[in-house]
């Protein structure tokens, strides 16, 4: 397909290609991750990830193999009872779900589309708080300006986001957050099977007092492994060596959000004139900057996908509950300006 704005795993960086060929010519693939080659790799690839994404200095990086596996991180390394997990969709959902198995008091609360989480009615000091920043299955975001309300009633709880569709897309405050993570593939433009996680010192510092060490993915021997720059396991170094690269080359976060805040506007305003496709989200404060989700009737959906395929346009299919009845559009920094110009006017002809 020509343009693939599937939400993940989505476009790749063009560039990746030549980037995999120089990892092959120079045998980065077949080191072992505790040489002295694959540690000054790791350093440098945490080094520009501060650098590009703006990330404090005292906020420590580790690497595992997705963001599913850093719930299960999160449940047995960070929580000693339970967490209290916001969600307004499957993602934020399945996450409360697995944190369940490993704490089965773990609470749930639900909130709608144009809402925001009623904290203000929670009377305890949860451990830590869960929420999807960016909910991919509908195009929601949690704002910043709740980020810092959640953070000020609850300066004594951990709170943890799910970034996977926003981290490299977004310019976070990441001090609103102890833990963040996101997987790779989506607007980080690489290829599936690696996630990293931003931690705080707070969280590092409760990792440390919960001191469990029984898995082989306890966070604590993860950090133990990651200040001495290698990792807990043999990791995919692939991903690792195109991460190096791609931060070489990208712009700050500042101008690649910039970019796409830009396109999102325009897109939303264009798309005005389509009566049949309206946002998902009716609040323009909550929706997304990085996944769109327009909705309209079953008829209509088959028909503008069987044209997209058509015109070798990927596009993403309703998820959960919206499954049948919206798309959802990766506005991804690997996907180009022009390709958007094209499905915007793709989706005015239609």
């Amino acid at each position: 397909m020509k343009y693939n704005f599937y939400p993940g795993p989505s476009k790749i960086y063009p560039q990746v290609a030549r980037y995999f060929q120089e990892a092959m010519e120079l045998g980065i693939l077949e080191r072992n991750h505790r040489s002295a080659s694959f540690e000054e790799l790791f350093s440098k690839t945490k080094t520009l990830l501060k650098s590009k994404l703006n990330i404090p200095l005292d906020y420590e990086i580790v690497m595992v193999s997705s963001a599913t596996e850093c719930w299960e991180i999160i449940a047995q390394s960070f929580v000693k009872k339970d967490s209290l997990h916001f969600f307004n969709g499957a993602f934020g959902k399945k996450w409360w779900s697995y944190a369940q198995k490993i704490h089965s008091k773990s609470e749930g609360v639900a909130f709608g589309l144009d809402e925001l989480p009623l904290f203000q009615e929670i009377n305890k000091h949860p451990e830590l708080i869960a929420l999807t920043h960016n909910e991919t299955s509908n195009g929601t975001a949690i704002p910043e300006d709740f980020q810092k309300e959640i953070r000020n009633q609850f300066p004594d709880s951990l709170v943890a986001y799910d970034a996977t569709s926003s981290m490299a897309g977004y310019e976070f405050n990441w001090e609103n957050g102890d833990i963040w993570y996101a997987s790779v593939q989506k607007c980080f433009g690489l290829p599936a099977g690696m996630a990293l996680m931003i931690v705080s010192p707070k969280a590092i510092s409760r990792a440390k007092e919960i001191n469990e060490n029984a898995h082989y993915n306890s966070f604590n021997f993860i950090l133990e492994n990651a200040k001495r720059n290698q990792t807990h396991h043999t990791p995919n170094i692939c991903n690792i060596f195109l991460l190096n690269r791609l931060l070489e080359n990208v712009e700050n976060i500042t101008a690649i959000h910039n970019n796409l805040k830009a396109r999102k506007d325009t897109f939303y305003n264009k798309l005005k004139k389509v009566d049949d496709l309206k946002p998902l989200v009716k609040s323009s404060h909550l929706r997304s900057d990085t996944v769109f989700c327009l909705q309209t009737s079953v008829d209509f959906l088959q028909n503008i996908k069987q044209e997209a395929v058509k015109e070798g346009v990927v596009l993403g299919n309703g998820y959960g509950e919206w499954k049948d009845n919206t798309i959802r559009i990766a506005n991804f920094p690997a996907i180009s300006n022009q390709d958007y110009e094209y499905l915007i006017n793709f989706l005015l002809r239609f």
